[in-house]
């Protein structure tokens, strides 16, 4: 079995998973230690990553999540997906979290990135497919309904797969919450950035605001 890393957005819960199958033992190989401080740094509402070329404007009226926050919300989040999707126990947890950012606890947007040395790695489209079904899962498994579509994007030299989920109420059908995922290879390291948004409007500026992040 392969080793899996995957990026969940679960509900209006923020967290990342990744699954601990088969791992590739490599010798004589230089660990990469990253410090809290060393991710990144915030100057005139714009956050510059020191892991990574990239940088991002934080936009008006939203603010920074603290990790406790993030930590608290990973918690849900896990449980339901252990509990309903198939592969659901072969996933680990393990946040790397660069920047994350919400209007309210219904409009988020979060960027997470985990290394993949010692791994083996999968090709983005079989990551696609696998975190597809894991969310395809997990939320049938809560009872909700949902639709997704998947797609593929090139966002300035990086090949991306998009992934966007919209959860009805099981009861109305009504449209109670939508997800975009981002996810991407950078350096050996799966970059992904996930947003939730009950408002379309809201949901257009985080979209707009990552990928013209990228250009």
């Amino acid at each position: 079995m392969k080793k899996i890393y995957i990026p969940i957005l679960l509900l209006v819960s923020q967290f990342y998973c990744y699954s601990q199958l088969n791992s590739i033992n490599q010798s004589n190989t230089d660990e990469l230690t990253i410090e809290v401080q060393e991710k990144g740094t915030i100057e005139n509402d714009i956050y510059k990553c020191n892991l990574f070329d990239w940088e991002i404007e934080i936009p008006s009226g939203f603010t920074i999540i603290p990790e406790e926050k993030i930590k608290q919300l990973e918690d849900k989040g896990f449980e339901a997906m252990q509990e309903n999707a198939t592969e659901g126990k072969n996933i680990k947890r393990e946040t790397n979290n660069l920047i994350s950012f919400e209007k309210n606890k219904y409009n988020i947007f979060g960027v997470t990135y985990e290394s993949l040395e010692g791994t083996k790695k999968l090709s983005l489209e079989e990551h696609k497919q696998f975190v597809s079904k894991l969310l395809q899962e997990t939320y049938s498994g809560k009872g909700m309904k949902v639709d997704l579509v998947s797609s593929d994007l090139k966002l300035g030299e990086h090949n991306f797969y998009k992934i966007v989920i919209h959860l009805y109420h099981p009861k109305t059908n009504q449209l109670i919450l939508t997800q975009e995922f981002y996810t991407t290879y950078i350096n050996n390291h799966l970059f992904s950035a996930n947003l939730n948004y009950m408002d379309e409007n809201l949901g257009y500026v985080m979209s707009y605001n990552f990928i013209k992040s990228f250009k």
